[in-house]
């Protein structure tokens, strides 16, 4: 899992954000950008605090990870579901295989494609959805046949309905909504142990690399500890009896 932490990663982003905001502006007409990861999604929004077009993130569907960002100079229009360059393609296999994320990845990048025309894939019981651009859906439905050792088929939906994100719910009680307090608490670490995992850039917040230990948690942010998954951090609910702050976060299926 690599996390973009640098400043060269931020100004490529930007440059292509100004060039899109221009063509949109220029040609009076919705344009798009994507796929992105939560770190660029970030620097997009932003840089977009005071822009007077409008835009929106959408990924194929709704609480998608990795998304396509839509501008328009009209609120009311290029920016629905359908106006987004996203295709589903569904990887079909036997039920009792079970393939993980990493083999569809892999072998859907294996075809040679960019990793930014490779939106989120959801697994589900017998099948994988994977979110792509136009182009590289046509490559993935006639060239992909196999993800790690298990044999599928790929095929178009017939609906888009029913995707969805799956979450585990993790809530308890930490000291501290400092980042190694939380860290220690989601991956089962001491603070020390915690700490080491921070300063050591195995940990991330909303795709980039947070090496501070004193880092507060803000609701709505994603934390990802490599080794052990992503989460996002939904609420504080109270207090325990010893006064440790009670805390409900979300992983990643």
């Amino acid at each position: 899992m690599a996390y973009t932490s640098n400043r060269e990663g931020e100004e490529l982003i930007l440059s292509r954000l100004a060039d899109l905001q221009r063509r949109c502006v220029s040609q009076d007409k919705p344009c798009y950008l994507g796929f992105l990861d939560e770190f660029q999604q970030k620097v997009c929004r932003d840089a977009l605090g005071k822009s007077p077009v409008f835009h929106r993130f959408y990924g194929g569907y709704e609480d998608a990870e990795r998304v396509f960002l839509g501008l328009s100079p009209w609120e009311d229009r290029g920016l629905g579901d359908r106006d987004f360059p996203i295709r589903c393609v569904e990887a079909v296999f036997r039920r009792q295989d079970k393939p993980a994320h990493r083999d569809f990845l892999g072998a859907v990048l294996g075809l040679e494609l960019r990793r930014e025309t490779v939106g989120d894939i959801l697994l589900e019981e017998g099948s994988a959805r994977i979110y792509l651009t136009g182009p590289a859906a046509d490559v993935v439905l006639t060239q992909l046949t196999q993800a790690g050792r298990v044999g599928v088929v790929c095929r178009e939906p017939l609906s888009h309905s029913g995707a969805a994100r799956r979450f585990t719910e993790v809530s308890g009680s930490v000291s501290s909504l400092r980042l190694d307090c939380v860290v220690a608490f989601l991956a089962g670490l001491s603070r020390s142990a915690a700490a080491e995992r921070i300063a050591g850039g195995q940990v991330a917040i909303d795709g980039q690399t947070e090496t501070s230990r004193t880092r507060i948690i803000r609701p709505g942010e994603k934390i990802s500890i490599r080794g052990t998954g992503k989460f996002v951090y939904d609420e504080e609910t109270g207090l325990s009896k010893k006064g440790r702050l009670r805390t409900r976060f979300r992983k990643y299926s």
